[in-house]
């Protein structure tokens, strides 16, 4: 389901609907849509850059590999936090 368009709608849905019941200004409102834009870009752009706390490609790649961790959508703050948090380098030491 990762590309069909319903899915695509239903992950959407959640912020377009803020706009109507939490208050915020219009233009926070698309600040907030352009930075998880920018940040799902981030985490499929399959480069690991290594800035904690935020999610790069190399923890969202184990995330569709091993569904079980980085749970996290943009960053891995709260999979530290409660033990689901994979790290990139484990995966490739099993590799080597």
């Amino acid at each position: 389901y990762a590309f069909d368009p319903i899915d695509g709608i239903v992950q959407a849905s959640p912020q377009a609907l803020a706009l109507f019941v939490v208050p915020m200004h219009f233009l926070t409102h698309e600040l907030l849509f352009v930075c998880k834009g920018v940040l799902a870009a981030n985490a499929h752009d399959c480069i690991h850059g290594k800035v904690w706390p935020v999610m790069g490609g190399g923890y969202h790649k184990i995330h569709h590999t091993k569904s079980r961790y980085n749970y996290g959508g943009y960053t891995i703050l709260m999979d530290w936090l409660f033990g689901t948090l994979y790290e990139p380098e484990q995966e490739e030491e099993k590799v080597i």
